[in-house]
């Protein structure tokens, strides 16, 4: 698992793995692993978590080592031209299949090698040591500018001049044969779940309904939804919230839950988290922010992406609350007999969503505006799934997802297509937040109407964390036997 998905991925960014594989290859990390029966391009190209995100992460972290101890970085790097290569050969094979990535989806990646190159090849290159007298040193500089450059710069240009012209303007799995069967599939993947379609479009508009009416309880007489949501969107572009001001707003609010969020959990979380800023290279193609675990010295963080912070203003407590406590960090650093391992978006991103409800139980939100932005949170993870069915299966275009969510939610068009792009790069991820977050919620309804006064919620917090990840068929299995326990004794 890893150090970093949405929110991306949103996205959430939890689900990048850090395990390096003997061979690199080139392609869309673990959200290829979903598509690996499907013939699309999705495999190799994704703004989200493809090689051309995490990759440079890696290289950062290789020249915050000493270049004594980076032999197994020189060998391991030293295949990114014959990778890169590779995945041009086979993304040029594929051209003439007509199941190429959908082309904002190439548009963002294109976008972000691009942007890569300029920062490979700058002056002042952070992907270099500025200490040149190591052997080292002179050798993973000379790796830098003599091979990967110049491997990233071929796969930007053969993007720009060949692929992007043939790429498909169609959004989603419906436009190819076997469509619907790879979509299902990937939600199966990414959630642990085997929904019907009907049962997706279910849940997503019972929690549109619910967020609405909870919405309307925060205006004031004559205020409708969409009166609300109008004036939310003008607060957006008038507030004038700086990127400073958004950090020590997510700040405030972790430090608010730890202090609050003791009595509700069985054990204490004493791990630290920082929060940090996005590198400016992913900020345009990245949701709000994302959770990274604590790597040697550093503690963990929560990455936050400052770019439109008047935007982002709404929403900062509860994605502060999502990716830290009692949200993901509260779960990655949750004391366990056995450490917590492997990947299940379904639970991890189904616990972070819960969180941002309970924050709401516990009182977390300093104000109504921002309980306001948790509940537009809440629309705009409900209408996912409305509208990936749409997109992988029923036809929509991007034009059309995007315009249902304006009509849904409160986010400014641009970080409305960020998202449309990442569920067309990522068939199913999205899903995994509503979904799981609607089970650990149904459950712990069940639970609670079963046992009565015996209900502890510290003790069902528990049942669901100190087991860590697995599939979410048997989180309610764990939940229901703990109940059944409880009635016996």
């Amino acid at each position: 698992m890893n150090n970093v998905t949405t929110g991306l991925i949103a996205i959430t960014f939890l689900f990048c793995s850090t395990i390096q594989a003997k061979t690199l290859v080139a392609d869309a990390g673990i959200a290829a692993k979903p598509l690996q029966a499907c013939k699309t391009d999705l495999r190799y190209l994704n703004q989200v978590l493809g090689w051309q995100v995490k990759w440079p992460r890696q290289w950062q972290g290789t020249i915050a080592s000493s270049p004594d101890s980076i032999n197994e970085a020189l060998v391991r790097w030293s295949q990114v031209p014959a990778a890169i290569n590779e995945t041009i050969d086979t993304l040029r094979t594929n051209i003439p299949t007509k199941q190429t990535a959908p082309r904002a989806v190439v548009i963002r990646v294109h976008q972000q090698v691009r942007d890569l190159v300029e920062a490979l090849t700058s002056k002042n290159s952070k992907y270099i040591f500025r200490e040149t007298k190591n052997k080292n040193a002179i050798k993973w500089n000379t790796l830098i500018k003599h091979e990967i450059a110049p491997a990233v710069a071929e796969f930007e240009d053969f993007i720009h001049q060949e692929y992007m012209p043939a790429s498909t303007a169609d959004s989603g799995f419906s436009s190819f044969k076997g469509g619907n069967k790879c979509f299902s599939s990937a939600v199966k993947w990414w959630t642990t779940l085997n929904p019907s379609l009907a049962e997706i479009e279910a849940i997503g508009q019972k929690h549109l309904n619910e967020s609405r009416k909870q919405l309307l309880a925060t205006g004031k007489a004559g205020d409708t939804v969409e009166s609300i949501l109008a004036d939310l969107r003008a607060q957006a572009k008038e507030n004038g919230i700086l990127p400073n001001e958004l950090i020590t707003l997510s700040e405030s609010a972790i430090s608010r839950a730890k202090n609050k969020s003791q009595h509700w959990f069985s054990k204490e979380i004493n791990k630290k988290i920082a929060i940090t800023v996005m590198p400016k290279y992913m900020q345009d193609s990245a949701p709000a922010g994302y959770y990274s675990r604590a790597q040697g010295d550093e503690p963990a963080s929560y990455i936050i992406n400052t770019s439109r912070s008047n935007e982002r203003h709404l929403m900062s407590e509860v994605i502060a609350f999502h990716e830290g406590i009692p949200g993901h960090h509260l779960w990655v650093t949750y004391p366990r007999e056995t450490p917590s391992k492997g990947y299940n978006s379904g639970i991890l991103e189904g616990w972070a969503l819960y969180a941002e409800y309970l924050a709401d139980e516990i009182g977390l939100y300093s104000s109504t505006f921002d309980r306001q932005g948790m509940l537009t949170k809440h629309l705009w993870t409900a209408s996912r799934l409305i509208v990936e069915p749409g997109l992988h299966v029923h036809g929509w275009s991007r034009d059309d997802a995007i315009h249902f969510m304006i009509k849904n939610t409160v986010m400014s068009r641009a970080e409305i297509e960020i998202e449309v792009d990442r569920y067309l790069a990522m068939p199913g991820q999205s899903l995994s937040y509503m979904l799981g977050a609607d089970l650990i919620l149904s459950e712990r309804q069940r639970a609670t109407e079963i046992l009565g006064n015996s209900f502890d919620i510290a003790a069902f917090h528990d049942v669901i964390l100190t087991s860590g990840v697995r599939p979410l068929p048997q989180v309610t299995k764990d939940i229901r036997i703990w109940t059944t326990n409880l009635l016996a004794d």
